[in-house]
């Protein structure tokens, strides 16, 4: 089994800067179907007719990937029917700008945008409604998926508290990306799971907000109409990559990498910014509602 001619003969050009965040998203998994394995990219390459920079390029998504040669690298990691598909599926689907899948597909979606969360060096996030994922403490997290998936069963739930849970470590490895949370004040004063969780999440709030790399404003309701009223949005930043934008609702979840778009959520965020309270005045605000919770 060999990668194609054409795609060996083009290892040596240089990558797009604007690979599509499906072609990411494949790149990615290919890297990790390899990590898995235990297998350098030089093995990789060596069984499969190509240089281990070939292998490197694909896995980063700058070598403009190609359906015969990821269909290769699959088979060689002996990846499932199904997935071999859903992979081929999405890589194809690649040269559209932005994509989105509803609820079937966003176990795949989350995948992706826990990959790019590791990946980023900046990540900005409006909540209107929920303390972000990434701040949530394991109770809260559990009363807010209990209230919006009542018919899971104990062992899902613990499953995806567990997950979110597992997802926050990026936050505290040494090369932990700059976070800013931007919350509006309903989402504080709504008694997710009760006044003693909201106050612990309250505190667990003030307690991160000492870390360097991690930033919370908060909106408060005084503020009135604003731009943030339009919805919840994260906007992710990379080093040598676009930058992405993620906005999910009730059933849809989304990837935007269009200039416009890209141009469109950041002027919301100052917009929406410039209604927040200063990082001292959002303590002392957060403060108060958690002594109000106690």
């Amino acid at each position: 089994m060999q990668l194609s001619r054409a795609s060996r003969e083009d290892a040596a050009m240089p990558g797009n800067p604007h690979t599509s965040v499906r072609s990411r998203t494949v790149a990615a998994e290919l890297r990790k179907l390899r990590e898995d394995k235990g297998l350098s990219c030089a093995e990789v390459g060596e069984r499969l007719g190509a240089s281990a920079s070939k292998i490197s390029r694909m896995e980063t998504g700058n070598s403009g990937l190609q359906v015969e040669d990821v269909a290769a690298l699959l088979g060689f990691f002996e990846v499932s029917a199904r997935r071999r598909q859903e992979l081929l599926d999405l890589l194809k689907r690649g040269d559209q700008k932005g994509w989105w899948e509803r609820q079937a597909g966003l176990p795949t979606l989350w995948r992706a945008l826990i990959d790019f969360e590791n990946k980023a060096t900046r990540i900005q996030n409006y909540e209107p409604l929920v303390v972000p994922g990434l701040l949530q403490t394991d109770e809260y997290t559990a009363a807010l998926i209990q209230g919006t998936e009542p018919t899971l069963s104990d062992a899902e739930l613990d499953n995806l508290v567990a997950s979110r849970m597992a997802r926050q470590t990026l936050l505290t490895r040494s090369n932990a990306p700059q976070y800013l949370a931007v919350v509006h004040e309903a989402a504080l004063r709504m008694p997710v799971g009760g006044k003693g969780v909201m106050a612990r999440q309250l505190r667990r709030l003030l307690d991160l907000m000492e870390r360097r790399n991690i930033g919370v404003r908060l909106v408060p309701t005084s503020s009135g109409a604003h731009a943030g009223l339009r919805g919840p949005f994260v906007i992710l930043e990379f080093a040598e990559e676009p930058a992405l934008v993620h906005v999910e609702n009730q059933d849809t979840g989304m990837f935007l990498e269009e200039d416009a778009d890209l141009a469109g959520y950041r002027l919301a965020l100052r917009n929406i910014l410039n209604a927040a309270l200063a990082p001292d005045a959002t303590a002392e605000r957060l403060a108060a509602i958690a002594a109000e919770s106690s």
